[in-house]
């Protein structure tokens, strides 16, 4: 919402959004819950309502995909010096918890802000490994001897590398790409846009080039 709110007045210049937008950080915390630690998320305790509960058996990686994609509107355009600190800093905190993912779009959503560590090696490495076609083939890995599992969690990492994407059954940004096993779901997951945001965007930013002939 803060995202939303600067970038209207950054696109109008009307004084309202910057009212509206203190008015939510200031009186409905909406800063300190925007600056929270990832760490200190996970499962509602056991006294908590059923609700919460069903909402905090696991991780959500939809609103790791909201939450970055929205970032491009947090960062850049933050109302002050002091407010861009504080997001880069809860940027970064997101980032190192999905690191392990070795998600281009993440990577590249975090070196927006600056950052000149970013994990550029492993998102080229994702992108180059990364099926075209985009066909949700059955695929099967559990019973694999050449992965290491780790012990159960609840942002979903099941080993302790994730796989490359060829090889695992999820591709897309708000699922958890630590999955081993699917069945044949015989779907084309999209027209290329998984691969082509991301690619994009490290394009845009400049931290990797046009394909080059040697």
């Amino acid at each position: 919402m803060i995202g939303f709110l600067q970038s209207a007045y950054k696109h109008t210049g009307k004084e309202i959004f910057i009212e509206k937008a203190f008015e939510l950080m200031n009186e409905y915390k909406y800063l300190q819950n925007l600056t929270r630690q990832f760490s200190e998320i996970g499962p509602a305790p056991k006294d908590a309502d059923n609700w919460s509960k069903m909402l905090s058996e696991e991780w959500n990686h939809s609103d790791d995909e909201m939450y970055f994609l929205t970032y491009w509107s947090l960062y850049p355009y933050a109302f002050n010096d002091t407010l861009k600190t504080q997001y880069k800093a809860a940027i970064k905190d997101h980032w190192e918890w999905e690191r392990p993912e070795r998600n281009p779009l993440w990577n590249f959503c975090y070196a927006m802000t600056g950052a000149t560590e970013f994990d550029l090696d492993e998102s080229v490495w994702t992108l180059k490994e990364w099926p075209l076609d985009m066909i949700e083939y059955a695929v099967e890995n559990s019973h694999r001897k050449d992965i290491k599992i780790i012990e159960k969690n609840f942002w979903g990492q099941i080993t302790s590398e994730i796989l490359p994407p060829d090889e695992r059954p999820e591709l897309k940004h708000n699922r958890n790409l630590f999955k081993l096993d699917n069945g044949d779901r015989s779907a084309e997951l999209s027209a290329g846009d998984t691969f082509l945001l991301p690619y994009w965007m490290g394009r845009y930013l400049g931290v990797i080039s046009e394909p080059l002939k040697n």
